[in-house]
């Protein structure tokens, strides 16, 4: 080197093999690589040089500050390490420069910060280690209370300089800086503060997004980028998308995917949710999203919320099924959350067979909850929810569901798929007349619920429920419940209804003999050997009265204007039972 730092005029701080020294002749070819470097050049200010002359100049100007120390002379040093720091070898070989610091006081207790880095060693960490200690020289010796850091926003690396020292949290200021090269726009920035007292320690989370996929999925979940590909992704998104979660999605043009992308990032990085780009696995094209969101919830710690839509070459695929078991593995796994929530709207069939195909429960619908636009059309919000717990530890065996069989019908589990069926036999005025605890209005996402209690109730030991199912295309033709249905437990209650167009044909009676055969079985007839099943119907339901005494139950009792039908009529409660000793023998 031409000069060494001993000889130059101003302080010199080092810390662990680097070392920040005020600039000298010898730094001019460092000047001059950094002018050059378009990087450097577009992203900042801190070494506005060009040309030898405007090098040695800069050079002058901060041996002049240091030299005369006025309070709003700026404070220039370049950053050297030892050849040991800077190739990560033992010993110490030399210094070498490897890019600029300054701070340029107001004269106040301000100063606002500048630095750049030479291509060659970025990514060590140099801007870090620079700037704090020229921080420790502005506070200890300079009588500065305040620094101030911007960047335009979209410079990441130079945000994560300030995270890492203790800047506050940026905000987002509107034309901040001068335009650059051919664009002399203003450009939006972003500036934060460090106080002399503030602990030098990130004052928010920087969470990563991280990539999310298991070995032979469809799917990935990684970032979304600010590339062409993904930029005309998300500008394709269609209408089907945009009528349930448009107010969520970019606007229209590169400038607002640009905004969107950055937001989410911004997002991710102050620990308030993570988005993703459902991905297909083999080609990396895009096909959704879906973030999880509310994570600093302060009433909710532990909980979050998740939300998701595709493009038209992510449909029917199962790609939102996959995105949410990813997504709510990591949640659980990496960031502690024990409650995901999730809400659609009431009319989105596809979202809510993917939530539950993903483990979520529906947990309630709220009506006309869901309004697009003010003074819009009122629709029903369908919230479902999943427990960190869910389906993990639970206690004892789970009670399968068995199949049944009575030619030509089958007596299975509920699956999804059966919604469709369900929601036309529970809103026939019959079935509702004598129903009277189904909720209205009832739809998909209370039929969807329907199923998976059912599937609960068997797990817990509660009550089987079987789907009555025409053996040849197994549509569903009706139900059959049975409760209390353990061998040690109380005598079991049957109950049914039928699909309308099941009707008349004897298909619920065949049903209901199936589980009496089943109930009072013993177990080594493979049945649960209860000693006596029961109905109860309303005085007026005669065919409900039909298909007990068809399927072998006595009337036993009679309790009187015990039931309320759903008109509020009052109606007596007509009591069948049969015990198991008086079950025919076969044949």
């Amino acid at each position: 080197m031409a000069e060494d730092a001993a000889s130059s005029v101003g302080p010199v701080r080092q810390q662990e093999g680097w070392r920040i020294v005020p600039p000298h002749e010898g730094h001019v070819a460092l000047l001059l690589d950094l002018g050059a470097d378009e990087e450097a050049r577009r992203w900042g200010d801190a070494v506005p040089v060009r040309d030898p002359g405007a090098a040695r100049a800069w050079v002058a100007v901060a041996r002049d500050g240091w030299a005369a120390r006025h309070r709003w002379a700026p404070r220039r040093w370049v950053v050297e390490g030892s050849a040991g720091a800077a190739t990560g070898a033992g010993a110490d070989r030399g210094w070498r420069p490897a890019g600029v610091v300054e701070y340029r006081p107001d004269g106040h207790g301000g100063a606002e910060v500048g630095y750049a880095v030479h291509p060659d060693h970025r990514g060590q960490g140099v801007a870090t280690r620079a700037l704090g200690l020229a921080l420790d020289h502005a506070f200890e010796e300079d009588d500065v209370v305040l620094a101030r850091w911007r960047a335009e926003v979209g410079h990441w690396a130079s945000r994560r300089v300030s995270w890492r020292l203790g800047f506050s949290v940026p905000v987002h200021v509107r034309g901040l800086l001068p335009g650059w090269d051919q664009d002399t726009a203003p450009r939006d920035g972003w500036m934060a503060t460090l106080h002399r007292d503030d602990p030098r320690e990130p004052a928010y989370p920087w969470r990563e997004i991280p990539v999310l996929a298991e070995q032979d999925g469809d799917v990935r979940l990684r970032p979304w980028r600010a590339d062409a590909d993904d930029t005309a992704a998300l500008m394709s998104v269609d209408d089907v998308a945009r009528q349930f979660v448009g107010p969520v999605l970019p606007g229209s043009g590169e400038e607002a995917v640009r905004a969107w992308t950055r937001a989410r990032l911004e997002s991710a990085l102050l620990g308030h949710g993570l988005t993703w780009c459902i991905a297909d696995a083999r080609s990396d094209v895009a096909l959704g999203g879906i973030s999880l969101f509310d994570l600093l919830d302060p009433f909710a710690h532990g909980c979050a919320e998740v939300g998701y839509w595709l493009l038209p070459a992510g449909r029917g695929r199962g790609a939102v099924t996959q995105a949410l078991r990813l997504v709510t593995r990591y949640a659980a796994a990496e960031l502690g959350v024990h409650r995901i929530a999730a809400q659609t709207d009431e009319r989105n069939e596809a979202s809510h067979r993917a939530l539950l195909r993903a483990g979520f429960r529906w947990t309630v619908t709220e009506p006309q909850s869901c309004v697009y636009s003010a003074g819009g059309e009122r629709h029903g919000t369908a919230r479902f929810a999943l427990l960190g717990d869910d389906g993990a530890g639970s206690p004892g065996v789970p009670a399968p569901v068995p199949t049944l069989r009575a030619d030509p019908l089958v007596l299975r589990p509920w699956r999804t798929g059966d919604e469709d069926r369900i929601v036309e036999a529970v809103t026939d005025p019959l079935s509702r007349r004598y129903l009277p605890q189904l909720p209205d209005p009832y739809g998909q996402p209370e039929a969807a619920a329907f199923v998976q209690a059912c599937a609960e109730a068997a797990e817990r030991r509660e009550r089987r429920t079987w789907a009555v199912a025409d053996a040849a295309d197994d549509r569903v033709l009706g139900a059959v419940s049975l409760t209390q249905a353990s061998a040690s437990g109380p005598p079991g209650e049957i109950g049914y209804w039928a699909h309308p167009d099941a009707r008349g044909r004897g298909v619920t009676t065949a049903a209901v003999r199936a589980v009496v055969r089943y109930a009072l079985a013993p177990g080594a007839e493979q049945g649960l050997g209860l000693r006596r099943v029961w109905v109860q119907a309303a005085g007026s339901n005669l065919a409900s009265r039909r298909v007990a005494v068809a399927a072998g139950l006595r009337e036993v009792g009679r309790d009187r204007e015990a039931e309320v039908l759903r008109d509020g009529t009052v109606e007596d409660l007509v009591r069948f039972d049969l015990l198991a000793q008086e079950v025919p023998a076969p044949g």
